[in-house]
């Protein structure tokens, strides 16, 4: 499904008209071991880090802008694919986006996303683990934002 350029996954959504709670958004975290779990929640939603903490067991943090770089080198930054297993990275699903009719996931470029039928995401996340793991709502899209700071010039 192609859109035009977005700079994050909840732009994405606004740009292609879908709710932002069917638009993926990968989070990537590292723990001390230097092992990397990518967190998927809604576009809509920060993660909550202590929830997916309590359920993994372990200490995670967020990694390096630099570091996303060098484990999806051939994606664009900040469109990553909510997809861990294509770059053999352990996921941790949130329950919200197993409820969706459709869920959308960036294509690793700011201008397409992939649509994925639920009953498809469920095949393809069978044995991969979920949890609660949506933090609180986000506000206003960035393109929302720089829209009212233009027009308040």
């Amino acid at each position: 499904m192609k859109h035009k350029h977005t700079d994050a996954s909840l732009d994405s959504s606004k740009s292609a008209h879908i709710p932002s709670s069917h638009m993926s958004k990968p989070v990537v975290l590292v723990n001390k071991s230097g092992e990397h779990i990518m967190a998927i929640v809604s576009a809509g939603n920060r993660l909550s880090l202590p929830r997916l903490n309590d359920i993994t067991g372990q200490e995670y943090s967020l990694v390096s802008e630099q570091k996303l770089g060098e484990l999806f080198p051939d994606c664009d930054r900040g469109a990553i694919p909510a997809m861990g297993e294509a770059y053999q990275m352990k996921m941790l699903v949130d329950d919200s986006l197993l409820a969706t009719e459709h869920v959308y996931i960036e294509a690793g470029d700011h201008n397409h996303l992939i649509k994925v039928p639920h009953k498809q995401y469920i095949n393809m996340l069978d044995k991969t683990p979920h949890g609660d793991i949506s933090g609180k709502r986000i506000g206003i899209s960035r393109s929302a934002r720089r829209y009212q700071r233009d027009w308040r010039l």
